[in-house]
């Protein structure tokens, strides 16, 4: 993993481990638009984990970073249902 993916990936970790801990914010300030649908998923991200939706937002794209370095060294991703079946995720 890239150094940038790491950091992304680990802030986001350090903070959802400690909701309270503090951020540096010396970061890019964005705005951006979401449809309806996105919105509401960035909702229920954020209230699941019991995170703001930033951090939802930051986690999802360390998410998509992470996933998309594998796939790209040949790594498939795998999920196993609670019955044992285990099926491959497929991304388009």
């Amino acid at each position: 993993m890239n150094k940038l993916m790491r950091n992304v990936g680990e802030g986001s970790a350090a903070t959802a481990q400690n909701p309270s801990a503090t951020r540096t914010t010396s970061g890019k300030r964005l705005s951006i638009s979401l449809s309806d649908d996105a919105a509401k998923l960035l909702e229920f991200l954020a209230q699941t984990q019991g995170i703001t939706q930033n951090e939802a937002l930051r986690k999802a794209i360390a998410t998509e970073a992470y996933l998309l370095e594998e796939r790209m060294q040949g790594t498939k991703v795998l999920l196993q249902k609670p019955d044992k079946e285990i099926r491959e995720v497929v991304f388009r």
